[in-house]
């Protein structure tokens, strides 16, 4: 009896960590990495299954964003070192390593899972230093842990569909129908052309629910984009708790297509502000190949 409710409290919390706004796709496995929440969520016909915690590419080495498709999967991998990491180990007067067996001292850990085009080197894996999971520390790749890689190795199977985003505003609804937001730190430094969107969306979800959101709560949020689930329609935020599951707002995919994001070549311009509302949101990582 106790294990059981353990369990189904694990579920609900698992479904309560706010996703972003992807389209899914109706039948099959779908992962979804979400790099700024530096989580990866996994989908069975259309339906969230489960969630973990990942790192992600660095700054120097961010992960790309795009679409993919599980290309293999490898139990025990060997990791042949890239010419660049046998590089940094050289300037760092570590030993030069050109290869690393399967075992507690490799770094992709239990498994890796390959998405995309094995030329770009990108995958899933997981790490023999799991305190570095979640961050921003990796070469490129998705890092898990061990025990989590394990699980995601044995769900997924070659073809099935991989969308890295890069989303730093999630807007979700609850059971109860209540409006939460989330506003994710931005790592890449990237300008988003989505903010325009979140004003009409917000008013608009307004009006249609005849429920008032609290511009205010939005300018917290966006000014300290600490992660946690905001509620924007609750009468009281502090009091406010999550009711049954959450469930992404259709705000940047409702069209079938969510905006081109492309990279800030200065500093970004101040966007038009909310009503009562707003500084700057910022996103998106460049679209180049990472090392493992």
């Amino acid at each position: 009896m106790v294990a059981a409710a353990m369990l189904a409290a694990a579920a609900l919390a698992r479904a309560q960590v706010p996703a972003p706004d992807v389209l899914i796709n109706g039948s099959g496995l779908h992962v979804v990495i979400n790099l700024p929440q530096t989580r990866l969520f996994v989908y069975r016909d259309g339906a969230l299954l489960k969630s973990y915690p990942v790192a992600v590419g660095k700054m120097l080495t961010q992960t790309p964003t795009g679409t993919y498709a599980v290309t293999g999967i490898y139990p025990k991998p060997i990791w042949y070192v890239p010419k660049s990491i046998q590089e940094e180990m050289k300037q760092q007067g570590k030993p030069v390593l050109t290869s690393v067996p399967p075992g507690p001292d490799n770094p992709l850990g239990n498994a890796f899972v390959r998405f995309g085009d094995p030329r770009l080197g990108l995958g899933m894996h997981g790490t023999n230093v799991p305190t570095s999971v979640p961050g921003f520390r990796s070469h490129g790749c998705v890092r898990l842990k061990n025990e989590d890689i394990d699980e995601l190795a044995s769900t997924v199977a070659p073809g099935a569909a991989v969308t890295v985003a890069y989303q730093t505003v999630l807007l979700n609804e609850d059971a109860a129908g209540e409006l939460w937001l989330t506003a994710l730190k931005n790592p890449y430094k990237y300008d988003d052309p989505s903010f325009k969107q979140l004003a009409q969306v917000l008013l608009a979800w307004q009006s249609s629910r005849q429920v008032a959101v609290h511009g205010k709560r939005v300018d917290v949020a966006l000014r300290e984009r600490n992660g946690k689930p905001v509620c924007l329609s609750c009468k009281s935020a502090d009091k406010a708790r999550i009711s049954g599951e959450l469930s992404a707002l259709r705000w940047l995919s409702g069209g079938g297509k969510a905006p081109e994001l492309a990279p800030s070549e200065t500093s970004p311009a101040a966007p038009e502000a909310l009503p009562e509302t707003v500084n700057k949101l910022e996103s998106r990582p460049a679209k180049k190949p990472a090392k493992v």
